[in-house]
């Protein structure tokens, strides 16, 4: 696979979002491709007690420097950073001020390859769900060029069990409320290497103020064990004619 001249565009909400998809952004950047994440929200509300960091703009700018030592980690550009507030993308009536923000970078960076969370989520966080929602909204309109194409990520049913080494209360949980996917309904597929992997378990642990020591052990080791290939679902369309 070779990018050159061509971007990939990964859009979440949150500074640590992007962790099931690093190993796919460190990938694109080493077969060539100008790799960009944007981020949604500031994450200033994702208190944890171990990293004794105050909500607010403490917490904002040490989640916004652990973007960026991510994105290093992965070899890709600097994180575009949209400052919108934790936690409160889907309460504004119509989700207008994200989609003037995502579609405003969409148009300066014109990308070739969208990635962003699945209709479900991931674990269900209503800033995910939104996330996705704009962004399909803007694909599916038509602003985007017309060689663009969007997937979503998900983590596969039938490996679920790689979360088995999920210890701690807090990632217990996450593995407990995740929406996984069956392989069925991923019919994308994309190998990545172990210097991939490599790549993201360093910048799962640039996530310092998300997971404690060892939280990214546990997660070291998911990665770890996970397999080499990532499964995404592309945007699509079906049926020739009412309900075909």
């Amino acid at each position: 696979m070779h990018g050159r001249g061509k971007t990939v565009m990964a859009v979440f909400a949150h500074s640590d979002d992007n962790i099931v998809v690093d190993r796919l952004l460190s990938h694109y950047a080493r077969s060539g491709y100008d790799v960009y994440l944007v981020l949604a929200t500031k994450g200033e509300k994702g208190v944890n007690t171990f990293a004794a960091i105050p909500a607010g703009d403490s917490l904002s700018h040490v989640r916004a420097r652990e973007a960026i030592c991510a994105c290093k980690a992965l070899g890709i550009h600097a994180p575009i950073l949209l400052g919108m507030s934790d936690g409160t993308l889907a309460q504004d009536f119509t989700g207008a001020p994200l989609h003037k923000k995502i579609d405003s970078v969409f148009r300066i960076y014109k990308p070739d390859i969208v990635i962003t969370w699945g209709p479900e989520g991931g674990y269900g966080h209503m800033d995910h769900r939104l996330v996705h929602d704009v962004v399909t909204e803007i694909y599916q309109s038509g602003d985007l060029p017309g060689s663009c194409r969007l997937y979503y990520d998900a983590l596969p049913a039938e490996d679920k069990e790689k979360m088995n080494v999920f210890k701690s209360p807090s990632l217990m949980a996450m593995r407990v409320n995740w929406k996984f996917v069956q392989k069925k309904y991923l019919p994308v597929r994309v190998k990545t290497g172990k210097e991939d992997a490599e790549n993201a378990v360093q910048a799962m642990e640039c996530q310092a103020s998300q997971f404690s020591a060892e939280e990214r052990d546990e997660l070291k080791s998911w990665i770890e064990a996970s397999p080499d290939t990532i499964y995404l679902r592309p945007f699509m369309t079906y049926g020739k004619g009412p309900l075909d």
